[in-house]
């Protein structure tokens, strides 16, 4: 490198390092309730410094974490104590040396941290997996960035986001061999058995979920970690949800936040592992109802429209409802429930039939 260059590098480090933080963090921590069937389960947001020692607590003991976001916010920093555009408009200065050799070196190691892939440096990191694998299924626990997520040595102190949730353990199912029926807009959580010291095979485990006719079921995986495929892509072990005879989702990888969503109102899920105890996590997973049941027609009206929160009932030609003078109306699904009972709807008459 020329010795121009040299010297023009030299005083860029020298002037970013005076704008990096001293001491001066700072943290924004919102604490909000939700109300569950065998207590309550809190949510925990937090803002803080990527390069301060997380920590994750649960007030109660007989509550585990599990992890909802975590992203590392490349493009924000105020919790750190520093001025980020300062910083971007010597990076450019930086760059104009010698820009590509410094993004080869700094993200090579990386594909698959980022939540948005390119060239350019992305702006949120995802933390989920390294969360998951530090805290997830604990009372409290102590997360650092730069020992626990891999080249996190390469990253500036930034903004990191958090979102983690202390669930009592009495809410979450744990044994399986179960029919989990889900009621309308009940929702809950389960966790494979042995979550998260390790998780048990040898033998048949699965939950069979169902809920009424004409809503859908939705499986969203927190934390999924199980033995990882063998060196010629052959899974040992296996979590399979199957519907109708038909594999909507098999896995034996490590991951957060894959969500999966029935066609129907039944659903199988499965553990298939090959050793009777094996050291890894398991999974952790929430379902949930999606949509309202089938509702019949009233008399005298047939469905002319069916979609996705929505039906509409039309009277058959020379009628209308009585209580409202049209041919036709529509009820929508929120929550769970229809706007209106169609049950209570009175029959389609005629006109001459009308006081």
């Amino acid at each position: 490198m020329a010795p121009g260059r040299i010297l023009l590098v030299l005083v860029l480090i020298a002037e970013v390092g005076r704008t990096l933080p001293s001491s001066s963090h700072s943290v924004t921590r919102n604490v909000f309730g939700v109300s569950l069937p065998e207590g309550h389960m809190e949510i925990v947001k937090e803002e803080r410094c990527s390069d301060a020692i997380i920590r994750l607590t649960c007030r109660s003991l007989r509550a585990i974490i599990f992890v909802l976001e975590a992203e590392l916010r490349t493009n924000r920093s105020e919790t750190c104590g520093y001025d980020l555009k300062k910083i971007q408009s010597f990076g450019e200065r930086w760059a104009k040396v010698n820009r590509k050799a410094i993004l080869r070196k700094t993200f090579r190691n990386l594909r698959g941290n980022y939540i948005l892939e390119d060239e350019e440096e992305p702006t949120r990191i995802d933390l989920r997996t390294s969360l998951n694998r530090r805290c997830s299924g604990l009372q409290h626990c102590r997360y650092n960035i730069m020992t626990d997520h891999p080249a996190a040595s390469y990253w500036n102190p930034a903004n990191v986001h958090l979102k983690y949730a202390c669930i009592p353990e009495g809410a979450i199912r744990r044994y399986c061999n179960v029919m989990v029926q889900i009621l309308r807009r009940e929702e809950g959580y389960i966790r494979s058995p042995g979550y998260p010291l390790y998780y048990l095979g040898g033998t048949s485990c699965g939950w069979t979920f169902k809920t009424l006719p004409g809503q859908r079921i939705s499986l969203t995986f927190h934390d999924l970690n199980i033995r990882s495929p063998e060196p010629d892509g052959r899974c040992v072990d296996v979590v399979r949800i199957r519907e109708n005879g038909t594999t909507l989702f098999e896995s034996c990888e490590t991951f957060a936040g894959v969500q999966v969503n029935s066609k129907s109102n039944l659903i199988t899920l499965d553990l298939i592992a090959s050793a009777k105890l094996y050291p890894a996590r398991g999974f952790f997973l929430h379902y949930q109802v999606l949509g309202c049941p089938e509702v019949a027609p009233p008399n005298g009206s047939d469905v002319t429209e069916a979609k996705d929160g929505s039906r509409t009932f039309s009277c058959r030609v020379g009628a209308i409802f009585p209580d409202t003078r049209q041919r036709s109306r529509t009820v929508t699904c929120k929550d769970g429930q229809w706007n209106e009972t169609v049950g209570n709807f009175p029959g389609c008459m005629v006109g001459s039939n009308l006081t």
